[in-house]
């Protein structure tokens, strides 16, 4: 299984000595040598924890690691509910409230957090007692409040939410889903059905059924007496009771018998995330991990790997190409991956498989395997430095059984990887008869040009195949009557003709932002406009009004008043509903198809005003606005703008989205009206 602080560290030595003084004849290198890890000591309490210690007096500090191992768990139709309740341990105890553990952990200068399987503190190690007190509160005391299960579930809606506009994030789940398939614990997707299925309950149980201390590692690293840590680790945990945990088995997930492509439809994405790769048979201690490390390396694992020099490098494709792999005692992975331009997402695949055939027909050259061999030597040895690396190597030792000499050797066994072994290593974990290819991406400029690799399907955020992103628009359907469909939907151009002036007030919540904002709207016949962003404790953060003559912003950048194109923006937002524009006033419009917006089908239209683009979204069965998508410059490049609209309301008869959720690039801005008028008797007076 994938285990918490217990990645596989590489173990190399950059190996130095020249016997020639003849500078032209390149040396051989010295024969590999034994590491020396250094010291620690292990031990175990009668509850069965076990305890490894590492002394490094170096810097005042200490750290207590505490990870709990256990087999893959299945959360099925309440996927997320292990993650939730481990951050869930940190947020009060039987003892403490979450703002005296806060309050405690502060006062010393301390870090303490915990998740599913692991609860880590560190701090000064004068502090020592007072960390492992407060680690140990958490571990074995936790209360579980309802309030704060409450809060980290809305926490949980809001990263899913976020996460359906992040093309990698969307590219991750479905790699994921794909290789594994929805029904193994490597493969199931938290959605917003199962995080709305869990229970605090169901945090609880699975804390009481798998936090078990014979199943469990402390590591202590740090300025601290292995007899100290014992003497704290025993006072603080050795009351902690075992009990039999149950065991969990599952099959191999199923391998395709050809290459599949696998795709989600994202019509504003410029550029398609790419990620090809299948399942390996590779555990933790496996005579192969070596060669597969070493040809990795070669492959993708860094600027110099053939990937990236192919791909960025030569074809210019992409900013960078990579590859990866996991060893794992379940079930692993090999992948590559790569962000291109959607025009040249097949020949980058094309590339990808070219690179993965090469290693598996032709021997890699002397000092290309000498030159990755050098590379991860000179990583490892900074690594090696640290005593957290000695640390990591005696618990990976004790979770996957490993030799006692298993690190000592390691270089030992690097050196004698061979040319023909990278080529083995490449047929028998790189199939590429058998790929699996997901793409995030505009499906209608990459799905044809794919059909080539294998069988496409389509997949949503939940990882449920879709069928064709797009159907065929029904005879009679145009453009016109998409739009016409819409301000009938909102009321009729009657009841919109009848609105004088306007106002709505939002609360505004800003990912990464913990403080509260509020968007005041305002407009008034014929074209007066104003909004105003508020955050609490900060003021006016920005102001952006139009009186019907004069457009000017402001802020905590200053003001500025507007002018060009900056002006001509302000008054067209000024337009009460703009829509019904679209119909005149110098708008093209172009009906595209029919394609799904969070499993809703909506009538896809190109809107153009004098070459500034746009996509909108109108659903098929109510006729109202779903979302609006658009390209603009940001400082690194393009990025795409969109705007989800929801939970209409009528007001004064005239339909008025209460919910819109705004994102640009990472950030993401969920807004809910608060307050909405029509025909208030707004003055112009107000807009100022």
């Amino acid at each position: 299984m994938k285990k918490v602080l217990a990645s596989l560290l590489i173990l190399l030595l950059t190996v130095s000595g020249f016997a020639q003084v003849d500078r032209s004849i390149r040396p051989k290198p010295a024969p590999a040598k034994e590491i020396d890890l250094g010291e620690y000591k292990t031990y175990t309490l009668d509850n069965g924890l076990k305890v490894i210690v590492v002394k490094n007096d170096k810097l005042p500090r200490v750290s207590f690691s505490l990870v709990v191992d256990r087999d893959p768990f299945l959360e099925a139709d309440k996927t997320g509910y292990i993650s939730l309740a481990g951050s869930l341990m940190r947020n009060g105890t039987n003892n403490r409230t979450k703002e005296q553990l806060d309050k405690e952990v502060d006062f010393i200068g301390a870090t303490l957090f915990t998740g599913a399987t692991n609860a880590y503190a560190s701090g000064l190690s004068k502090y020592s007692e007072e960390i492992i007190s407060l680690m140990a509160d958490v571990a074995l005391n936790p209360s579980f409040p309802q309030e704060e299960f409450d809060k980290l579930k809305k926490q949980s809606l809001s990263g899913i939410e976020s996460a359906k506009e992040d093309p990698n994030s969307l590219s991750s789940r479905l790699f994921n889903s794909s290789l594994y398939g929805l029904n193994h614990p490597y493969g199931e997707l938290e959605t917003e059905a199962s995080i709305n299925n869990i229970t605090l309950e169901d945090c609880q149980n699975f804390y009481q059924e798998n936090w078990n201390p014979n199943k469990a590692y402390m590591v202590v690293v740090g300025d601290i007496k292995p007899k100290k840590a014992k003497k704290l680790i025993e006072k603080y945990f050795g009351a902690w009771e075992s009990k039999e945990v149950a065991k969990r088995e599952y099959e191999m997930p199923a391998k395709p018998a050809a290459s599949e492509v696998k795709i989600i439809n994202r019509n504003s994405s410029v550029q398609s995330v790419l990620t090809l790769g299948n399942t390996i048979e590779l555990q933790p201690g496996s005579p192969d991990i070596v060669t597969v490390r070493l040809m990795n390396q070669i492959l993708g694992g860094g600027m110099t790997g053939r990937l990236f020099q192919n791909i960025r490098e030569d074809k210019g494709y992409t900013y960078g190409a990579y590859s990866n792999y996991d060893s794992d005692e379940l079930v692993g992975y090999f992948s590559a991956s790569a962000s291109v331009r959607n025009e040249v997402t097949d020949s980058a695949v094309v590339e990808f498989i070219k690179e993965f055939k090469s290693l598996q027909t032709e021997k890699v050259g002397e000092q290309e395997l000498q030159d990755a061999k050098n590379n991860i030597i000179g990583s490892f040895g900074r690594n090696l430095e640290s005593a957290q690396t000695i640390a990591s190597f005696a618990l990976n030792r004790e979770l996957y059984n490993l030799p006692e000499d298993y690190y000592k050797t390691y270089i030992q066994r690097l050196e004698a990887v061979t040319a023909d072994d990278i080529m083995a290593a490449a047929n028998k974990y790189i199939n590429t008869d058998a790929l699996i290819i997901t793409a995030v991406g505009k499906a209608a400029d990459i799905a044809t040009s794919l059909e080539k690799f294998g069988p496409i399907t389509y997949y949503d955020f939940n990882g449920e195949e879709t069928g064709p992103p797009s159907f065929p628009v029904p005879a009679g359907i145009t453009a016109e009557s998409v739009i016409n469909g819409y301000i009938n939907a909102i009321g009729g151009q009657e009841k919109l003709d009848a609105v004088k002036d306007m106002s709505i007030i939002m609360s505004a919540s800003i990912s990464g932002m913990p403080m509260e904002a509020q968007a005041k709207t305002l407009k008034k016949r014929p074209n007066l406009f104003l909004t105003e962003m508020t955050v609490a404790g900060f003021g006016t953060v920005q102001k952006v009004v139009f009186d019907g003559k004069k457009g000017e912003t402001s802020g905590m950048q200053g003001s500025q008043v507007l002018e060009g194109e900056e002006l001509e923006e302000i008054k067209s937002q000024g337009a009460f509903f703009g829509e019904a524009e679209y119909l005149s006033n110098g708008y093209k419009l172009t009906l595209v198809a029919i394609n799904m917006v969070e499993g809703e089908k909506a009538y896809t239209l190109e809107v153009d005003k004098n070459g500034d683009l746009s996509t909108e979204y109108y659903s098929v069965e109510t006729g109202l606005k779903l979302l609006e998508e658009a390209t603009v410059e940001g400082p690194q490049g393009e990025i795409t703008v969109s705007q989800k609209y929801s939970d209409y309301r009528a007001v004064d008869g005239v339909m008025i989205p209460y919910q819109i959720n705004i994102s640009q690039g990472p950030q993401q801005i969920s807004m809910t009206a608060t307050e909405a008028k029509i025909n208030s008797g707004l003055k112009k007076s107000d807009f100022k």
